[in-house]
């Protein structure tokens, strides 16, 4: 059986990219020949010699001409090669199977345009890029040749079933994974040498630190949880790990609310786990995650997680192991959010045991096995 999964790009510290890196290590470790479509030139790390590599041609000038020029040289290969399956892990036109971990461009769309003023919601939908993207998503949902949408939340399950209703039968929903056994030692580091820890990072021993973990600040929140920062006693503070073209602009922030002694800029971090360890609580006040894994594996590392419910991890917060805001627009309402972790709720270890059932490999089984289900379907059809 040959299967072909569709990936463009990779950054090694990249949620989707090492999602993609162990699904391609779980179909392979099932005796399947997989093929890698992707715009990389070299092999991504973690990915074993015997994992078939197609090179696909994209130009690099922007993001509109990446999308399409990759798209159109899968489509071309895939005119020549069969596949029993093909996994799509992003937006191209053809595929067997797609997981929708992006979301539905057409609800973030409409998502943006609620935050935003009319002009620049005007600015957006012209965008020929957004435009692209939507063309490209309608395809591919409608395809008569796509048999299977994993969604990796509810929230993102209804919203495609709003905008495109015909893909009913399709949907299916497998919540992201975390490597929970894998974070057992990382875990127990964290309650032993919090304080050490703490030191190697300049951060005060006695402050309450809130983790915010993410890039792209705007889309992920952040300004919402420096400003309700202000609203919390002086002991908490804000760590930041990312990055954002426009990080001085929430630095001036900060130091125009007297913030800057509170709000720690680490920039993106290649390994976050000595953050997660020195954290008190998570904070991601996003506008729009499909499914958050850095809220993920927050949780795995028994941190009290505060996220907004447009995040689909919010769906598999346990009552005590965090808040989820309803209002983001109310920074009141994220101050309040923010302000539950330092109350009463679960112990570190009993929100660690919350999301026990996620681990990976669990996870990354249910996308495997019906995978390879429907592929042996269409070929005893065929």
């Amino acid at each position: 059986m040959r299967i072909a999964i569709i990936k463009s790009n990779y950054t090694p510290f990249g949620g989707a990219e090492k999602y993609t890196t162990r699904l391609i290590r779980a179909f392979a470790a099932r005796g399947v020949s997989v093929d890698v479509l992707t715009a990389e030139r070299g092999k991504w790390d973690g990915i074993e010699k015997n994992i078939g590599w197609v090179t696909l041609s994209q130009a690099k000038r922007n993001n509109l001409l990446r999308l399409l020029t990759f798209n159109a040289a899968a489509e071309r290969y895939l005119q020549k090669e069969h596949y029993d399956c093909i996994l799509g892990m992003e937006r191209t036109d053809y595929q067997t199977h797609l997981r929708a971990g992006g979301g539905c461009h057409a609800a973030w769309i409409e998502r943006r345009c609620a935050e935003s003023s009319p002009l620049r919601c005007l600015t957006v939908k012209a965008n020929p890029f957004h435009k692209a993207m939507l063309r490209i998503e309608r395809r591919a949902f409608l395809s008569d040749s796509l048999r299977r949408i994993f969604c990796n939340s509810f929230l993102v399950r209804n919203e495609i079933l709003h905008y495109y209703p015909s893909t009913d039968p399709k949907l299916q929903v497998v919540h992201n994974g975390v490597e929970w056994n894998e974070f057992a030692d990382t875990f127990e580091k964290g309650l032993s040498q919090k304080e050490q820890l703490r030191e190697s990072l300049g951060l005060g021993k006695e402050r309450f630190y809130y983790l915010f973990l993410g890039s792209g600040y705007e889309r992920k929140g952040l300004m919402k949880a420096i400003r309700a920062l202000g609203m919390l006693p002086d002991h908490t503070g804000l760590l930041v790990v990312g990055k954002d073209r426009n990080e001085n602009r929430y630095k001036t922030c900060c130091q125009k609310e007297g913030l800057s002694h509170r709000v720690h800029f680490f920039g993106p971090q290649r390994e976050v786990a000595p953050f997660l360890q020195v954290a008190d609580a998570f904070v991601l006040p996003t506008i729009y995650d499909p499914f958050s894994n850095a809220s993920l594996e927050a949780l795995a590392m028994g941190l009290y997680t505060i996220t907004s419910n447009a995040n689909g991890c919010a769906e598999i917060i346990s009552d005590g192991a965090g808040y989820v805001i309803r209002d983001l627009r109310d920074a009141g309402s994220v101050a309040e959010a923010m302000k539950s972790a330092l109350g009463a709720h679960l112990s570190k270890g009993e929100i660690r045991e919350t999301v026990k059932h996620l681990d990976f490999d669990g996870q990354l089984k249910k996308i495997v096995d019906v995978c390879l289900a429907d592929a042996s379907l269409m070929n005893s059809n065929a």
